[in-house]
């Protein structure tokens, strides 16, 4: 009985912060040991890539928009050429946003029929876009960026008149018409994160409320999910293309033992924050700031 109720204290140990946080501190003091001469990594950018990771993880998971807004500027304070802070970013949304991700499935937040329907849309969609990124040329690279702008900014528009709706909780729709109908958005948004490394977050999320009925927290939930599933397979098409010698790991990869393990613990955090109902009930609005930051970022 003993062993038991060991095991079953060790499978519910990962649902308590406080664990987290141990699990945190022991990985500072091991990887401290690596910092240098072998990771080559300065300690000074260790800890600051590490506890904004910690920050931006927890604001990603609540709000589920896409990091890049937030990463990009630290990034390039520690260094690291703008066009190998992208590519870092992406890769560092997949460790938050996986264990994001596993938090809100254990929680059933994620509607698993509107995952099941938008994750092979969006692979698709990345896909084209990631090959596309080898043919198109950056003026028109830079003239879809506005593209991208501007449907985000209309859905901004559209999020903000939303706050004065009744925000009561409605039933999800998943009918195979309006389902149907959801192809083109996940496709297009998709296509620009496998071209631009934008997160299809940001327009899935809006998205799936107004059309899909799905409640802000379900929505977030979704959201993240799609695109962790999203990053995941953007990785792996990385991964082709350094093989076949299309590109190469950016030189500020090792910033990554620190982010990484950053946003896995504001994973942890963010997600814990829809539990309290007064942070549940401004996450609408933390949403709506935090896409029209990402708008300005990418104007800039």
């Amino acid at each position: 009985m003993k062993i038991l109720d060991l095991q079953k204290k060790l499978l519910a140990a990962p649902r308590y912060l406080l664990i987290w946080v141990v699990l945190d501190l022991v990985y500072i003091c091991v990887i401290s040991v690596f910092l240098g001469n072998r990771i080559h990594l300065p300690v000074f950018d260790f800890f600051v890539a590490h506890f904004s990771g910690i920050a931006i993880g927890t604001m990603v998971m609540f709000t589920g928009i896409g990091g890049g807004v937030l990463w990009i500027p630290i990034l390039t304070f520690l260094e690291i050429k703008p066009s190998e802070a992208v590519a870092i970013s992406i890769f560092t949304q997949i460790a938050g946003k996986g264990v994001g991700s596993i938090n809100y499935l254990r929680a059933g937040m994620v509607d698993l029929k509107v995952a099941a329907v938008f994750v092979p849309a969006a692979f698709v969609g990345a896909l084209i876009g990631y090959v596309s990124g080898f043919m198109i040329s950056a003026r028109h690279e830079k003239l879809l960026l506005y593209i991208f702008v501007i449907v985000a900014t209309y859905l901004l528009v559209k999020m903000i008149l939303s706050l004065s709706e009744d925000q009561s909780e409605s039933h999800a729709i998943h009918d195979a018409k309006t389902m149907g109908k959801s192809y083109p958005v996940v496709l297009f948004s998709s296509f620009f994160t496998g071209l631009l490394s934008i997160g299809n977050s940001d327009w899935l999320i809006p998205y799936m409320q107004r059309k899909l009925k799905l409640s802000t927290s379900h929505s977030v939930a979704t959201g993240l999910f799609v695109m962790f599933m999203t990053a995941v397979f953007f990785l792996l098409m990385t991964v082709v293309s350094v093989c076949f010698g299309l590109q190469s790991w950016p030189d500020g990869a090792p910033v990554l033992f620190a982010t990484c393990s950053g946003v896995m613990m504001g994973g942890q955090i963010g997600t814990r924050l829809v539990r309290y109902q007064w942070l549940k009930d401004r996450q609408k609005h933390a949403f709506i700031l935090l896409l029209a930051m990402s708008i300005i970022h990418l104007l800039w």
